[in-house]
């Protein structure tokens, strides 16, 4: 276990300053923000036929986040994680450390998955500020709550499905040292989830893609968080074992 935390606290280490890190942050708040611009340009519109307008705002950015924005961060985190040391051919050198060769692959899975829930954290506190915004511009809506359990709700579920995704990208990354390979299968996971938008639920929730958008759509399909949660972790443990087997 000590080694397992010497590892990871080399990852986060080598994070800080990166484009990985940086786009935790600027991934949702591109999203707030491009919502935000729709609810000033047409607010009254959004306003008419609902008891809470900031439900339809706050439900408006999570769907956004888990069907497109958290596959597509899910993609570029793993794959920029891995350049990191596929780039400088950094292996040589962690394979020499006196620590065993799955706990280099298990800390830079965690790391992974550190950085996709970073991301989602960063959801609630986005939407709140711009939902105060809101409140400034739209007096009528001073005393709307922010629905905070529904956001919440939705960032924690969706995080727990999406670890099948990031286990599938996290494999493909450090598997290939080309990025273009493990970019190219995440984006046709991603438009292909977007085309297969309208097929059954038992199917969106299967697909690593969709999966994190099924489990928290407001009908809350349970076997979409419980198939994301239990087979990423697998599939995480798997994908250590077998590179950690492999010669580079």
């Amino acid at each position: 276990m000590s080694q397992l935390l010497h590892a990871f606290s080399a990852e986060v280490l080598k994070l800080k300053r990166t484009l990985a890190l940086r786009l935790a942050f600027a991934a949702p708040l591109l999203i707030v923000l491009l919502q935000l611009g729709v609810y000033l340009v047409r607010g009254e519109e959004m306003e008419h036929g609902s008891a809470n307008p900031l439900a339809g705002f706050a439900r408006g950015i999570l769907t956004l986040w888990t069907l497109i924005f958290l596959p597509f961060y899910a993609t570029l985190a793993t794959s920029l994680l891995a350049s990191i040391d596929h780039h400088e051919h950094h292996w040589d050198q962690l394979f020499a450390l006196p620590v065993r060769r799955w706990t280099v692959f298990a800390a830079k899975w965690i790391a992974a998955v550190s950085l996709v829930i970073l991301s989602s954290l960063t959801i609630p506190v986005f939407t709140f500020c711009a939902a105060e915004l809101l409140k400034l511009v739209r007096h009528g809506w001073a005393g709307v709550p922010f629905p905070a359990g529904l956001l919440g709700n939705g960032v924690v579920r969706s995080c727990a499905a999406a670890l099948l995704l990031i286990s599938l990208q996290f494999w493909f990354s450090l598997r290939w040292r080309s990025s273009v390979i493990s970019l190219s299968i995440g984006i046709a996971g991603i438009m292909s989830g977007i085309i297969l938008i309208t097929a059954p639920l038992e199917f969106l929730s299967v697909y690593p893609w969709t999966a994190p958008g099924a489990a928290a759509s407001p009908r809350q399909p349970l076997f979409a968080l419980v198939w994301g949660l239990s087979a990423g972790l697998v599939l995480g443990a798997a994908s250590c074992w077998h590179l950690a087997r492999r010669d580079y």
